[in-house]
């Protein structure tokens, strides 16, 4: 019998059923990275590639969900005419081409195929985060997806089954909503000082992983007296979740000054993921900053009429999490100093 070269170094009790022999069939992916086909489509599958062998995980692209698994909870799929694990043997080197196209090409071709008849696939997912050395800012960058395929009987042809107990199909890696440029204005509703709120700006360039989305900060308006504050002294507050406090939402649809200032919320765009900010601790995290300086009708010629007073806000150490898991602690920093931005309110 062939023998295909060792699999995944968790490999137990591997089970022959055919009349009682017992044959140790394995593959080796370990160094194969996974990638995926008609992503967006259907038809979307996983894949590992090793030389002339394929490993095939055919699942509904929307069980590789952005949200975190509790340890020792990972979502379990059944295997069945759904959910489908396939090994194919070729009779030559394997590229994405071959494997992605929907016309299959002459060569290489199909030697051997082996079906999953029955078992369970288990996805536990983590997130990952990149840190901005500089402003110790940290942004989820997306999530990793790490599959096993337990209680895994092949149809292996001719009659023939193969049992594997636990196969380790591997990492799969999906991307995470990102955000967009808030190097922008701060806007209002109206004279209303205690709702801010930026929208960046979203073109045909924008990649499809930053979607339409406003970050908002419910402000304590005291913070904005109409009075230069000392140098080095700024008005402060802390985040608490109702007078101050920061949200950033994505949207699944163009969204607007206007949307955000109705007197009612639109049914149209729907936030699709949301991130608010955790309660603020004295001298820790979570602190606002107000500076204030005086506003002149020529802004470089402080001998010209004033025309009213420039307000900054920094926020300091402060911790954006997941809404749908604040459980699970999915969350970022916007760093140790980030700028919110300025405006200006007239006398």
């Amino acid at each position: 019998m062939r023998k295909i070269v060792g699999f995944f170094v968790l490999l137990l009790s591997l089970n022959a059923c055919d009349d009682g022999d017992f044959n140790i069939e394995s593959f080796d992916f370990s160094n194969a990275t996974t990638n995926s086909c008609n992503s967006g489509e259907s038809g979307f599958f996983i894949y590992k590639i090793n030389d002339n062998e394929a490993l095939i995980l055919q699942i509904p692209e929307n069980n590789f969900k952005n949200e975190i698994t509790p340890t020792g909870e990972p979502r379990t799929l059944p295997i069945n005419s759904t959910n489908k694990v396939i090994y194919r043997l070729y009779n030559g080197v394997l590229n994405t081409n071959v494997i992605c196209n929907t016309i299959p090409p002459a060569n290489p071709i199909v030697t051997t195929e082996w079906n999953a008849l029955s078992g369970d696939i288990e996805i536990s997912t983590s997130v990952n985060k990149e840190v901005d050395e500089t402003t110790n800012a940290t942004e989820i960058t997306g999530y990793t997806h790490t599959i096993v395929l337990r209680n895994v009987n092949f149809d292996t042809g001719n009659g023939n089954q193969q049992l594997f107990a636990e196969l380790v199909f591997g990492d799969y890696v999906t991307s995470s909503l990102r955000q967009g440029d808030f190097d922008v204005n701060i806007s209002k509703c109206g004279s209303d000082n205690s709702f801010l709120f930026k929208i960046p700006v979203i073109g045909s360039t924008t990649p499809a992983n930053v979607p339409p989305q406003a970050m908002t900060l419910r402000i304590n308006p005291n913070l904005f007296i109409a009075e230069a504050t000392l140098e080095n002294q700024p008005r402060t507050a802390l985040m608490n979740g109702t007078t101050n406090f920061l949200r950033l939402v994505y949207y699944n649809g163009i969204i607007s000054s206007e949307f955000l200032c109705a007197s009612e919320t639109p049914t149209f765009p729907i936030p699709i993921e949301e991130f608010n900010a955790e309660n603020g601790v004295t001298d820790l995290s979570g602190i606002i900053e107000v500076t204030t300086t005086i506003e002149y009708e020529i802004p470089t010629d402080n001998q010209s009429p004033v025309i009213g007073h420039r307000h900054k806000i920094i926020l300091k150490n402060v911790t954006m999490t997941k809404v749908s898991s604040p459980e699970l602690q999915v969350s970022f920093n916007l760093g140790s100093v980030y700028e919110f931005g300025e405006f200006v309110i007239l006398l």
